[in-house]
């Protein structure tokens, strides 16, 4: 399993003012997140999130949550940190020559959200009993200003076929 994200800072005209990419780690509670959903229970990504902190991952990946707290010269984040994202947001493709499944989706923060200085984004499993942390990238700063909108773009890679290489 892989999963890559562009996050797009953008302005009122719809201009990039920042952007950031690269791979993210799954978090233990991801792993039982999707251990959950393959016997049968659980709840599927529900969310995506954004936090202030930069610290990397530990050995054991077992962050149960993005932050909100004031980090380094940098205050916490002001507005919701989170959005939903919706079923249409979802797609799903096959691709038979390198085998793999790829879920894509998006969602989009809106200019009121997460305004202040953004160092790391998620995938979430959020339902009324248990909220998880699929997933989780840290990048070099984002300042979002409260004219900005935040679009998160997420491809999820799941291999099939023979997996002895894997």
């Amino acid at each position: 399993m892989k999963g890559y994200l562009r996050l797009v800072v953008s302005d009122k005209d719809n201009n990039i003012v920042s952007q950031r990419c690269g791979g993210n780690a799954v978090m233990l509670s991801g792993g039982q997140m999707l251990a959950q959903l393959f016997s049968g229970g659980g709840t599927g990504i529900t969310h995506m999130g954004v936090g202030t902190n930069d610290q990397v991952d530990t050995q054991t990946y077992d962050i149960a949550a993005l932050s909100n707290e004031a980090f380094g010269e940098s205050d916490p984040l002001t507005g919701d940190t989170e959005v939903g994202i919706v079923a249409s947001a979802f797609s799903i493709e096959n691709d038979t020559v390198k085998r793999i499944v790829k879920v894509s989706l998006r969602a989009t923060l809106p200019p009121s959200a997460a305004v202040g200085t953004i160092r790391e984004a998620g995938l979430l499993s959020i339902d009324s009993d248990e909220r998880l942390l699929y997933n989780r990238i840290v990048f070099d700063p984002v300042t979002k200003g409260d004219d900005h909108e935040l679009t998160m773009f997420w491809d999820v890679s799941f291999p099939y076929g023979d997996l002895q290489w894997f």
